[in-house]
């Protein structure tokens, strides 16, 4: 039975109140962060709201898929069920089509309904950064809500001091999947200037035991992750890479993941994704105004899908090919005015293709969309407590489809960023930012046609095409408060306190529209009516983020509390895409004589009873985590972890599904 809600509140009250009070001078934290300004920059200089998810973290969770760990951050919550071919981030109120998606920098732009977008192993991740709030100012076409970055392992952090090879094998299990892991990793740097990785994983999983004692049919999964790298430097200045991943999601699923299977809907499907890369930076000390990189990138998103009953084929294939490039200027000019100015374009284009039993499919159209876009960045700095930074960037987009009777569709966008961190002392500092973002139209919401749905003999609801489409458009105000300390109460120890609010105004949302009645209309002259996308719906969304945490060394703990109201500024109703109202508690022990670390996390999210009219409100819940690692040799690694420890019966808000029961887990890592 959940606790009443006034308890989480008191609690995190309590912590959020005797840190506040007691916080007094700290020097930075030495989290880096490269998403919110393309530099590499602290996350506590930044105007922006940013987390970071380190290795170490991603261990100790041992999840499954990404989703698992960054719903465990202020405002990101995680939809669409527990089959990982379902599974969709809502980052404060903006839903999973509306976020951009790196991997190493490089954009990720497959997106389809009911889908997940990106099916990335974690185990072959070093970090991930996620920016809640729009970022088209650096990053272009689809950051509405936030920008989640994924970083890849390099052989560089895994080799030791003077180590020439190493390598890693892991094996795991968790039970309410019957889930079993196997990962290996070798790597090495034969010569300076020169190393290599080489990394891959399988798992296997069954059906996902639900907290009520029945298990979610047809939810277990097959997939395999491959991660290659080459890295040379042969003279320290100029500095060429290659990376190759890829990965296959098998598994036997109804159409809709998120949903509950039917016989008439079960697919087996195979999804295949690979990403590989050229990088090319030079970096010169006596040339600070020449630091120029270059990155060419192809991804690859290949879909098989065969209906069991009828033996229906469809096949998807979505390719983006981009150029990435850009340089940075570093200026020291007179007293005490720094600035690191970047500047440079991008280009992509994506190709989509789709058939049905080898014949076109309109209701999802071949097509091509092409961006290029020009940015400039200044992140000024002006003595050692202000740091300003503004920029701009134009974006020119084209979407063609194969139809010849269709229109091409062209449009540009301009999006502005303005952000202001002020050291007031050395233990306080004020943040303030505006940043603006748009999502152009897809090919699919510009050019579907075809049957949407069939409603009887002579009945058929139908696609139409809309080449009008405008772009979604996010503008975005944000202030806060840090206070950090060091030393506060014993030597060593530190202390955080961070207060966020926000608002951000979103334009043009693009929704698709279904009219369903038994008489022509415009677009079908039968029965059954028409569906298109159209801009309709402008939003307003707004809420804050308190976090607070203390280490002292030998113990731990952390705290958040996070909230974001939505709503439709032409109806006044409420967003559906709004994630309740989030409490998290996290506390652990560090016993370095034992070599040992445990921990507990506790989430307490409220009920959601802020929904349209036809929206479907959500109770509370409650879910309380353990985990422990104990390193018995320097080389060798055990994570033990119990997720959802008291079996909690719980659907999330943004689940057509229920939630995973009990979760027992237990992983083995070897390094050499």
């Amino acid at each position: 039975m959940s606790q009443p809600a006034s308890f989480p509140r008191l609690v995190g009250c309590c912590a959020l109140l005797a840190l506040s009070q007691s916080l007094a001078a700290e020097t930075r934290l030495p989290t880096i962060s490269v998403v919110a300004t393309g530099t590499e920059r602290a996350v506590d200089t930044l105007p922006e709201s940013v987390s970071v998810v380190e290795r170490k973290q991603l261990d100790q969770a041992q999840p499954s898929t990404i989703g698992e760990v960054l719903e465990t951050l202020p405002n990101v919550a995680l939809g669409g069920g527990p089959r990982p071919a379902g599974q969709q981030l809502t980052i404060r109120g903006i839903g999973d089509t509306r976020l951009l998606y790196l991997i190493d920098g490089v954009r990720q732009n497959f997106s389809r309904s009911h889908s997940a977008r990106i099916f990335v192993e974690p185990e072959l991740l070093e970090r991930v950064e996620v920016q809640r709030g729009p970022a088209s100012a650096l990053w272009g076409s689809g950051a509405l809500g936030g920008v989640v970055a994924l970083q890849t392992r390099e052989a560089a952090e895994l080799l030791r001091p003077g180590q020439r090879i190493g390598g890693l094998v892991k094996t795991g299990y968790q039970d309410v999947n019957d889930e079993w892991l196997g990962a290996a990793a070798v790597y090495g740097a034969p010569t300076d200037g020169l190393d290599y990785l080489l990394n891959l994983s399988y798992r296997e999983a069954g059906d996902v035991a639900l907290g009520d004692g029945s298990d979610l049919d047809h939810s277990g999964y097959e997939r395999f992750s491959g991660l290659g790298k080459l890295n040379w430097t042969p003279d320290g200045v100029n500095h060429f890479g290659l990376s190759l991943m890829g990965g296959e999601l098998s598994g036997e699923v109804p159409s809709n993941a998120q949903i509950a299977a039917t016989a008439e809907d079960l697919l087996d499907r195979d999804i295949q994704q690979t990403n590989l890369a050229l990088r090319y930076r030079h970096e010169a000390p006596d040339q600070p105004w020449f630091n120029p990189a270059l990155t060419l990138y192809r991804n690859l998103t290949d879909i098989d899908e065969t209906r069991l009953h009828d033996g229906r084929e469809d096949e998807t294939e979505i390719e983006t090919l981009g150029i990435d490039l850009r340089n940075q200027m570093r200026f020291s000019g007179e007293g005490a005015l720094a600035q690191l100015l970047s500047y440079g374009l991008e280009w992509h284009r994506d190709s989509v293709e789709a058939s049905r039993n080898g014949a076109a499919r309109p209701s999802y159209p071949d097509g091509e969309g092409e961006v290029l876009g020009f940015f400039l960045q200044d992140e000024i700095m002006i003595g050692e407590r202000w740091t300003l930074i503004p920029g701009v960037r134009w974006d020119r987009y084209t979407r063609e489809s194969d139809d010849a009777t269709l229109e091409d569709h062209d449009d540009s966008a301009f999006s502005a960023k303005l952000g202001v961190d002020v050291a007031v002392t050395d233990w306080l500092s004020l943040q303030a930012s505006y940043n603006e973002a748009f999502r152009a139209p897809g090919v699919s919401e510009l050019y579907v046609s075809g049957t949407h749905f069939s409603c009887g003999p002579g009945c058929r609801n139908l696609f139409v095409p809309n080449p009008d489409l405008e772009p979604e458009k996010a503008h975005n105000k944000e202030i806060g408060i840090r206070l950090h300390r060091d030393d506060l109460f014993a030597p060593g120890d530190r202390a955080r306190f961070q207060a966020r609010a926000f608002r951000n105004d979103v334009d043009d949302f693009i929704d698709q529209i279904v009219q369903f009645v038994f008489y022509p209309v415009p677009g079908n002259p039968q029965r059954g009516g028409v569906t298109s996308f159209r801009n309709v719906d402008s939003a307003k969304l707004e809420g804050f983020e308190l976090e607070a945490g203390y280490d002292a060394g030998r113990w731990f703990a952390n705290a958040f509390f996070a909230r974001t109201r939505g709503e439709n500024k032409r109806s006044g109703e409420p967003l559906s895409s709004v994630q309740p109202d989030t409490w998290q508690l996290e506390a652990g022990l560090r016993l370095p004589e034992q070599r040992v670390e445990l921990g507990w996390r506790a989430r307490f999210v409220a009920e959601q009873d802020r929904v349209p009219v036809d929206g479907t409100p959500a109770d509370s819940h409650q879910l309380h985590d353990l985990w422990l690692t104990w390193r018995p040799h320097r080389d060798l690694t055990l994570d033990l972890g119990i997720d959802n420890l008291f079996d909690e019966d719980y659907q999330p808000y943004l689940s057509a599904l229920k939630g995973p029961g009990r979760n027992l887990k237990a992983t083995l890592s070897y390094r050499f």
